[in-house]
């Protein structure tokens, strides 16, 4: 094992995560493949120039700056250092657009055409029904233009980004003004805890670090400096990014980029100019409509022509016409579906999903794949100390290269478990000896036996895995000792104020991720401020890119103690011996390359710990400690102490969400800005990566490697770099996206863009994680944009929905949810539309039987937006009928909302069965008053049956006649008439309680299934009083046509509302009998 693999995994650490990295990761060889990876990512140039070059060519003195008359020329030039807001659509625009789009549009023609026929005759209860419809149509429009107003703030989010103030160079002379009066070459001040003002190349840094994570996803603090690291400018270091903090340090760079040229400029434009696709259920309404459209219009025109045919005139023609296509239109549909999907939305924030946009709550239970964020949504966002790497005895490697606990070590037959360690960290306490130390000063044990240090001279690495609950070391010795000192002491983190009460795992630092991992680690094992008391710094080598290392020199009770931490091959290379000055072989130097391989193949980030004993050197020696002059005191000949390796562990849920997702048939892929081999670590451990047959890693995709060797069929799993997708072909995007695994590495913004679109372009309903400003246009593209609650306000604007637990598994309940919510309403649909079918036929009897009308259109109202309601919004409390997340997702172009099938259920089976049940109770109220149902239909006076006559009691010219020849006046047809149009309600709202049963369930039996729904017990409850107090109470008897009835009118539709259930669950047995592949399941299942 060469020490180029401890280099490059420490660089990863020390230099940032756009250092060098192994080959097939990031380097690409020709000029012209990073001509195009910076023009896709519309990233400036300017990094390749040297200073001289970049001051001609901007034409400024790095040491005056520009001069304010140059300065105001420019700005007049290039505009203010500011994002553009896009042309926005006027707000009463979309407002109109919520007001007649999609199933509103059906409600419009409904109203209209009832206006048309009041004004033809004046017919009361039409004008009635239009003023309905229209307050219908008003009051959802304006919900859901709420809703879309509330999202729709992406532009807001951007403009919040801008620095405030910034320190300008104008003639020599550094001035504080706001930052959007920066012009390209203008000199700008970089200080820590400022924005960076605009894009700009750094001329000058003193230990500069700037916070990219929400522009490029990297998880730690960045450095910055004078030279050029990397071909793509968002890697290199020379360049700093307008929005992005400055955590560290204080230097000086020159604009290159103001307002929309900036890199953020290019985010913002890309999202606030992508389209959004329409959420699935959006097209789902729209076929809907045109559904109900077809079957309305197909109905009034066939008995339009009927009506003409048997002698009606065209004006009476149209009027029937008119009629029944309203009694089509389901009224109470709109707001039933509104409501169902506002309910689940709050059931999903009590789940910490917020759901900015209802409609996407259906879309995210059809998802087929998730782009996942890495940072903060599969792991915690918060660095730990993973492995301490120190000389105790060999690990066994086992095939997974993981988890090592103590029954894996093999120790020495030479070394007890006293010699070694007689306790567990659970128990372990450091002590202080603050006298008597030997040579070596190290931190001794107690008479109480806390740490017994052995003296073996063997070496064996040791790679102890630390606990991620308590941040210890399962087993100790003196080696563990000096690694928890050296970590502790070389270090300047500190826990933030007011969080000692919080656990030392969860406490915030003042410093960078890495920093505060290894004071936490530290501090689990021993108190470091009683450490750093104990041995106080007094001089600090700062860390240098250049060296790759720091040190710091403390006070011991006889002269010094020199510790430095850095990349191992660097600390390495100042090391002569280990332990108690034993030396450091190639066979040693080996032991520790493959411990080092290990973890950073693992994608950890290591760390190396040195430390010498300087006695020598007296109290109040100052140290020189600038490179450049010279250190006058010794930097080699140290003792090697150990390594300490760092993740970002991933949540421990994580691994249980990703397996409800592959049972569920959704894909995760991960997508992240970080190093390939760390995301290919956490990927592993989360189950994104699966374990492949022959316990290979997923391979790193190389497009400069022949096709027949990239493209390996074989291979299940991939993981893909940034700089590999800039390069790829069609048939690149087809293999890679056909992998069951697939992992994304260092992506840019639009290569995050590009991914989505090229999963949506395989006909895949997908959705994205992110939290950062770069994240914001896929967010925007993706059929289901999901940011963090602790992202970016860009983020959170751009997205769909927000998790405010920043948690993966809150995705699979929302997915759960979007499911359940397809499924219950389908239910309510169908049970909505069987009551079509009883609506309309009184209109089509009434104008081919001419018998009198059966339903009034204000008593259709009372069944659509009275007694159905609140069943049919009930059905969004229903659970589930099968384990739905074990369950593939929908095929959308198969399984709709509303089906033929469904379409059959609701009209022809149940609905026919309804209207047969109300027109018994009509013809039983006409029978019961001397007109059978035989003379009804053989008189055929129904149209005429409610216009006032002339009749007298000689009968002489009594065109109405009882069954036995008595006249019946136009009062007494009135009351008669009302009596049978109110059992024809009644019997339709009892069908309607069988149907709500029924429709529990789409293929469980509802006995199996049960009565749990509470809020639909309640529905029927309500339905049963709502109808009784229409039939019974005055008040109500007037305004809508009622009258009271027998106990017999009721009577008749119970019997054929127990058959409705009957019927069904014999249906629902011959689905689940005869299985999904059955003809009759094709048919009959909706």
């Amino acid at each position: 094992m060469s020490m180029k693999k401890i280099e490059l995994s420490s660089q990863e650490e020390l230099a940032g995560p756009e250092s060098a990295s192994p080959k097939g990761v990031d380097e690409k060889g020709t000029a012209l493949e990073v001509e195009e990876a910076v023009a896709k990512s519309k990233a400036i140039t300017e990094h390749f120039l040297s200073h001289q070059e970049l001051s001609e060519q901007l034409g400024v003195d790095f040491s005056t700056g520009l001069s304010a008359e140059e300065a105001a020329a420019r700005l007049e030039r290039d505009g203010p250092n500011a994002l553009t807001p896009p042309k926005r659509t006027p707000l009463w625009v979309k407002f109109l657009e919520h007001l007649f789009g999609g199933f509103a549009l059906l409600l419009w023609a409904g109203a209209v055409l009832c206006f048309i026929v009041y004004s033809i005759n004046a017919d009361v209860e039409n004008f009635t029904l239009g003023i309905v419809l229209v307050a219908v149509v008003i009051i959802t429009g304006i919900f859901s233009f709420y809703q879309e107003f509330k999202s729709d703030s992406v532009m807001a989010g951007f403009l919040k980004l801008s620095a405030a103030e910034c320190d300008v160079l104008r003639d020599g002379v550094y001035r504080r003004m706001n930052a959007d009066q920066v012009v390209v070459g203008d000199v700008v001040k970089i200080e820590k805890g400022f924005k960076v003002a605009a894009d700009v190349i750094v001329l000058e840094s003193n230990g500069i670090k700037v916070d990219n994570s929400s522009l490029t996803g990297e998880s730690e603090p960045q450095k910055r400096g004078p030279s050029k690291t990397d071909d793509l400018p968002e890697r290199s270091r020379n360049v700093a990014f307008f929005s992005t903090n400055c955590t560290e340090g204080v230097g000086k760079g020159v604009v290159v980029r103001t307002g929309d040229d900036t890199a953020i400029g290019a985010i913002a434009e890309r999202t606030t100019k992508g389209e959004k696709p329409d959420t699935l259920l959006k097209q789902e309404i729209k076929r809907f409509v045109g559904i109900i459209s077809v079957i309305a219009l197909s109905i009034g025109i066939a008995f339009f022509i009927i009506a003409i045919i048997i002698g009606y005139p065209p004006l009476k023609a149209a009027i029937f016409t008119i009629g029944i296509i309203v009694a089509n239109v389901p009224e109470g549909l709109l707001a039933t579906v509104t409501v169902a999907l506002a309910i689940t939305a709050q059931r999903m924030h009590s789940k910490n999903v917020l759901v900015k946009s209802t409609e996407t709550v259906e879309t995210l239970g059809s998802i087929n794949a998730i782009a996942s964020d890495k940072t903060g949504t599969l792991t915690q966002n918060r660095m730990t100390v993973r492995h301490a790497i120190f000389n105790s005895s060999n690990v066994t490697k086992l095939p997974d290269g993981r988890e090592h606990t103590s029954k894996d070590l093999q120790r020495l037959p030479s070394l007890s478990d006293e010699d070694l360690m007689r306790q567990s960290s659970s128990n372990l306490t450091l002590t202080r000896r603050l006298s008597g130390q030997d040579d070596e000063g190290v931190l001794g044990a107690s008479s109480s036996g806390n740490i017994s240090a052995s003296r073996g001279d063997s070496w064996m690495i040791g790679l102890h895995p630390v606990n991620r609950a308590t941040g210890k070391v399962r087993r100790a010795n003196e080696d563990l000792v000096n690694l928890i000192r050296a970590a502790g002491l070389c270090n300047h983190a500190v826990f933030e104020e007011g969080e000692n009460d919080k656990p030392i795992l969860n406490r915030k630092t003042t410093s960078d991720p890495s920093e505060g991992a290894l004071l936490k680690f530290a501090h689990s094992h021993t108190s470091v401020y009683e450490m750093r008391r104990r041995y106080p710094e007094v001089a600090c080598v700062p860390f240098s890119s250049a060296t790759k290392w720091m040190a710091t020199i403390h006070e011991e009770r006889v002269g010094h103690r020199l510790i430095i931490k850095g990349a191992p091959e660097r600390v390495l290379e100042k090391c002569s011996y280990h332990g108690n000055h034993e030396e450091l072989t190639p066979s040693i130097l080996s032991d520790i390359e493959d411990a080092n391989a290990e973890v950073a193949e693992n994608g950890e980030r290591v760390l190396a710990f040195a430390e010498l004993l300087l006695p020598d050197i007296p109290h109040g020696y100052e140290f020189v400690t600038d490179e450049s002059d010279g250190f006058n005191f010794p930097i080699t000949g140290l003792r090697f102490v150990g390594m300490l390796s760092l993740e970002d562990p991933p949540r421990d849920e994580v691994p249980t969400a990703v397996g409800n997702c592959h049972e569920a048939g959704i894909q995760v892929i991960m997508v992240t800005g970080d190093h390939p081999l760390t995301a290919r670590s956490i990927a592993g451990q989360v189950g994104i990566l699966q374990p492949s047959v022959d316990g290979e890693l997923a391979p790193l995709y190389d497009t400069n490697a022949p096709v027949s060797t990239r493209c390996d069929s074989s291979k299940t799993a991939v993981v893909v770099t940034g700089s590999e997708i800039d390069h790829f072909t069609e048939e690149d995007w087809e293999y890679v996206l056909t992998r069951r695994d697939v992992v994304f590495s260092r992506t840019l913004p639009h290569q995050k863009q590009d991914i989505v679109g090229h999963l949506q372009a395989k006909d895949l309903v997908v959705a994205v994680t992110g939290d950062g400003v770069n994240d914001a246009p896929a967010l925007k593209k993706a059929d289901v944009g999901i940011a963090m609650g602790t992202g970016s306000q860009v983020a959170q604007d751009a997205a769909d929905m927000i998790l405010m637990d920043d948690n993966f598994a809150s995705i699979v309940k929302g997915i759960e949810e979007g499911r359940l919510i397809f499924a219950n309403l389908k239910k309510s649909i169908a049970y909505t539309l069987t009551s079509n079918i009883p609506e309309i036929t009184p209109f089509l009897c009434q104008i081919t039987l001419k018998i009198p009308l059966a339903l009034t259109t204000i008593m259709i109202l009372c069944i659509d937006l009275g007694t159905d309601m609140l069943p049919a919004i009930s059905f969004a409390y229903e659970t589930p009928e099968l384990d739905i997340m074990k369950q593939p997702p929908r095929d959308r172009k198969v399984d709709k909302l509303v089906t033929w099938q469904l379409i059959s259920f609701s009209y022809l089976q149940i609905g026919m069965i309804q209207a047969v049940a109300a027109f018994v109770a009509f013809f039983y109220v006409f029978d019961r008053h001397g007109f059978s149902s035989s003379s009804l239909l053989a008189d055929r006076q129904g149209i005429v049956w409610s216009d006032n006559d002339d009749d007298d009691d000689n009968n002489l010219n009594c065109n109405f006649k009882n069954d036995d020849g008595d006249c019946v006046y136009f009062d007494e047809r009135k009351r008669i008439l009302e009596q049978a149009q109110t059992a024809f309600l009644a019997s339709i709202v009892i069908m309607q309680i069988g149907c709500g049963i029924a429709c529990k369930t789409r293929i469980n039996s509802i006995f199996n299934h049960g009565m749990v729904n509470w809020v639909l017990n309640f529905g029927i409850c309500q339905e049963i009083i709502l109808i009784s107090l229409l039939v019974y109470a005055p008040f109500l008897q007037y305004a809508f046509g009622t009258t009271g009835l027998d106990g017999v009118d009721w009577s008749i539709a119970v019997p054929f509302s127990v058959a409705v259930v009957f019927y069904d669950e014999n249906r629902k047995f011959w689905l689940r009998r005869l299985g999904e592949n059955s003809w009759f399941y094709q048919k009959f299942h909706y």
